[in-house]
């Protein structure tokens, strides 16, 4: 008997892409990019469901639902509804309230699976999710009870065995199975030549995995492959398995969904028994095991519900609406493609704007690092469906982005049906089979192509797919080249039928194309020939793509301008405090003092000796920010010698009560004038000395220290901006800057630690960060003479940076953070940025550039000044490239 899946009815309710549908007792729960996750009831009535609930309270698109039972998990006895989301939470909610009841945080990044873990055989139960930060988390009694490390890509997706095993998919084309429990990693499987991004079990056989490289994969329970299911031609994002007699047949049914806009349904064995195709790619499949009806979800915001029992199947009318819907579209695309238009279905093997064969991936597949040198991504804006071509700049450690893809061949197989006879290969037809040798006593390998596929996109397949250095896409693109004719271009401007904007250099060799191609020679070729080396150097990576040193090329890549560092310039904390809360706050502390340390009630009186010093705060301040502050030494100053006096008493007051003093003598310290406060505070003891282990009461060493040893937060911020200010002191502020530096070492001891301690706020990262920054400058200006300073600024730099919960959050302290550790680096040389790779600065800038792609201006410094630091260390160091 036939199977052909009909459609029963449609869930339309959310706003954006379905991303999850879990069918369960309460009916189906579907998450979905507008935030939201919706229980929908079955209505036998309309053939459908009805919707009864809808829960918010994520911040971010819900990526991933889950069921759990009543009495299958402790800390949820009356069962509940759990949720993932790109928020980097997961929720669970009570399924007869829609209340949320928990919120579980502790992921760095989108979470992207869940799993709910048996209570069987003593085992503890719990739940299990995935995400992209590379971990699996166990979750217990509201907390995060292990964390399971050890993918070196972001986990996807996730599946508790019948045993309590867990099984995870990666980025890193693997798939680890945990002890049960949560226990260590006891397998590990290379699954996929790409991105492992779906799994589900598949009854009496063991498992299966859906993959970026458009395959999905039947596993035995012990990891053995029993069947590859080939025919999608995007994306496989989701797979899911049935047992049920209700199917035509009986037997096990498999389903998968893909960016090709299809669901395939399968045979365990790899014979494709139907596709369904919908208006959008598809992110999310299950089956109800009673019915054997399959549901589908979709970025076009509907779930859909299909049946395998024609006596189930929906009205006509309902399948005639989407059969017009999906004809509309089919018109537009091919309207578009007529047009030279841009819209496309990515990898679709023709019929719109994008090449054949073009693998297009999610934004989140930028956060990772690429696996060579000069490996190409394609990259879908969520925003605006834009596809923009990316290639990994191993220097820079970073995606630089070549351009845009805005047009491609009208169809497939380029010339006229017919002119050439159809080579199979890996379950598909193609124009072109070539055989390459890439190595001694190794079988040939297959490059497979059809006419009119960018040959440099053929090229990056191949080498992705074989793990090959990168400097062999030349000699791959020539071998194409010679033997098919190259892609067809128009004489008027040389464009390929992949035309990307911004595109100016090729983005394997950095030439700028053109130039005379040899011609055809024979059918099958050998890497790495007589010729000896490739195109680039192996060894240093050919041209450098900051210098455009290293490579004979006319066409080399630009010499990179560093925008950021080094930056000599001071900064300074210059605002003026409430003056009338301030001196409130100094009168009540000195109420609660004993003499000697009291103020007298002449010097608290108005008019008296502490409002006169408040007084003469706002023109310190306007005089520091003045563009005529660098020359203030020839000015007479604005703080006097008694001024100084009654500071030197606030400062030595106890640690709790020390920060009104402080932040006066951070705004004395700008006073540049001659004579002016700069100067007194610099005189040997008012000043102290920072390298004392105890320093002297009254003194700016000696507060500092009081307030580094304190547990106030105001104390922290202050002291780090009173440090600060002293090394950027203006005009006649030299005295106080040399001894800032000269006392940096002890004085940096006492308060880097303040960044990252656990008091530590926004308010404090960023006033350490200005500090730290401040030091570089002098570094770089010369002002600083300690050889040790260098590196134990560079030290703070790198914990701070480390202790920043979120560049979005913190803007500006990531920035200044990123600038003085570039400053210092440029500075340091070859020596330092070695040190700095040694200490893993390369994952705390990439960190950073991760979360700030796709912001505003902020993230957009932020981006650049990650640019810059990971230049100055490539210029200095160079990166090598080995040859597997």
């Amino acid at each position: 008997m036939a199977m052909e899946f009909k459609l029963r009815g449609e869930l339309r309710g959310h706003d954006e892409d379905v991303r999850g549908v879990v069918v369960c007792p309460l009916g189906v729960l579907t998450g979905s990019r507008d935030k939201t996750v919706k229980v929908w009831a079955p209505d036998e009535a309309t053939g459908s469901y009805s919707l009864v609930q809808t829960l918010v309270g994520h911040t971010d698109f819900v990526v991933a639902v889950l069921y759990v039972p009543p009495g299958a998990n402790d800390d949820y006895p009356a069962g509940a509804i759990v949720s993932g989301s790109r928020d980097k939470t997961v929720r669970v909610w009570d399924p007869q309230t829609a209340a949320c009841v928990a919120v579980l945080s502790g992921h760095e990044y989108q979470v992207t699976a869940l799993g709910l873990l048996p209570k069987a055989d003593g085992q503890a139960g719990g739940l299990v999710s995935a995400s992209l930060d590379k971990t699996v988390r166990v979750w217990r009694d509201g907390k995060c009870a292990a964390t399971l490390t050890g993918h070196e890509g972001p986990v996807l997706c996730l599946l508790v065995l019948p045993g309590g095993e867990i099984l995870s998919g990666s980025g890193d084309t693997t798939v680890k199975m945990w002890a049960p429990g949560g226990g260590p990693c006891i397998h590990t499987i290379k699954a996929h030549t790409d991105t492992v991004r779906g799994m589900c079990l598949v009854p009496g056989l063991g498992f299966a995995t859906a993959s970026h490289d458009m395959s999905i994969k039947v596993w035995d329970s012990t990891g053995g492959v029993l069947a590859e299911l080939v025919g999608h031609t995007a994306i496989v994002y989701c797979v899911a398995a049935v047992d049920a007699p209700a199917v035509a047949g009986g037997g096990v049914l498999l389903a998968s969904g893909s960016e090709d806009n299809t669901v395939k349904l399968w045979r365990p064995n790899g014979d494709c028994l139907q596709t369904i195709e919908h208006p959008g790619c598809i992110w999310a499949l299950d089956f109800a095991a009673d019915t054997g009806d399959m549901l589908s979800g979709c970025s076009d915001a509907v779930t859909r519900v299909w049946a395998a029992d024609p006596a189930r199947a929906g009205p006509a009318e309902l399948a005639d609406v989407l059969a017009a819907t999906l004809a509309a579209r089919k018109a537009e695309k091919e309207a578009a493609a007529a047009q030279g238009g841009s819209e496309g279905a990515a990898g679709g093997g023709g019929g719109g704007g994008l090449p054949p064969g073009l693998k297009v991936e999610e934004e989140f597949a930028l956060s990772q690092p690429g696996a060579k040198d000069g490996e190409n991504k394609f990259i879908r804006n969520s925003a605006t469906g834009e596809v923009a071509a990316y290639s990994w700049d191993a220097k820079a450690f970073q995606w630089e982005k070549i351009g845009v893809v805005v047009e491609g061949p009208a169809g497939g197989a380029g010339g006229a049906p017919g002119a050439r006879p159809k080579k199979f290969h890996a379950g598909k037809e193609w124009d072109y089979v070539f055989d390459v040798d890439i190595a001694e006593g190794m079988p040939p390998r297959k490059l497979a192509m059809n006419e009119g596929d960018n040959e440099y996109l053929v090229a990056s397949r191949f080498i992705e797919e074989n793990e090959l250095p990168p400097y062999f896409a030349e000699q791959i693109v020539q071998f194409i080249v010679q033997n098919t004719g190259g892609t067809k271009k128009t004489a008027a401007t040389g464009a390929g039928p992949m035309d990307v904007t911004g595109g100016f250099c090729d983005p394997f060799t950095g030439g700028a194309g053109g130039g005379s191609r040899p011609q055809p020679q024979r059918p099958g070729f050998q890497l790495g020939g007589a010729a000896g080396a490739g195109p680039m150097d192996v060894t240093g990576g050919g041209v450098d793509p900051f210098t455009g040193g290293g490579g004979a090329r006319s066409g080399a890549l630009p010499a990179h301008s560093l925008t950021h560092v080094p930056c000599h310039t001071y900064l300074t904390f210059d605002n003026v405090p409430n003056l009338e809360a301030l001196g409130r706050k100094i009168r009540e502390f000195n109420g609660a003092l004993a003499a000697p340390q009291q103020l007298t009630e002449p010097e608290l009186a108005p008019g008296g000796a502490l409002e006169a010093l408040l007084a003469k705060l706002p023109k310190v301040a306007s005089a520091a920010t003045s563009p005529a502050a660098a020359a203030a030494a020839a000015q007479p100053g604005v703080i006097a010698a008694a001024d100084v006096a009654l500071l030197r008493r606030l400062l030595a007051w106890p640690a709790d009560k020390l920060f009104p003093a402080l932040d006066v003598a951070r705004l004395a310290a700008l006073d540049g004038g001659a004579g002016g406060g700069a100067e007194l505070l610099a005189a040997p003891e008012v000043a102290g000395g920072l390298a004392d282990a105890q320093p002297t009461p009254g003194t700016l060493a000696g507060a500092l220290a009081s307030a580094a040893a304190s547990s106030l937060a105001a104390n922290h911020q202050l002291a780090l901006r009173l440090a600060a200010n002293a090394v950027a002191a203006p005009g006649g502020g030299a005295r106080l800057r040399s001894w800032a530096l000269a006392g940096s070492s002890p004085l940096l001891d006492r308060l880097a630690p303040l960044a990252a301690g656990s008091t530590a706020n926004k308010a404090v990262r960023l006033s350490a960060a200005t500090y730290l920054g401040n030091l570089a400058a002098a570094v770089g200006l010369g002002h600083a003479q300690d050889p040790d300073l260098p590196l134990q600024a560079l030290s703070a730099c790198l914990e701070l940076l480390s202790a920043v919960p979120s560049p979005l959050d913190e803007p500006d302290t990531a920035f200044r953070g990123l600038v003085a550790a570039g400053t210092l680096l440029v500075t340091g040389g070859r020596e330092l940025c070695q040190i700095a790779k040694d200490l893993d600065i390369i994952d705390r800038i990439h960190a950073i550039m991760t979360a700030a792609r796709g912001g505003g201006v902020a993230e957009q410094k932020l981006l650049q000044a990650g640019i810059d630091v990971s230049a100055v260390i490539a210029r200095s160091t160079g990166v090598k490239v080995e040859d597997k």
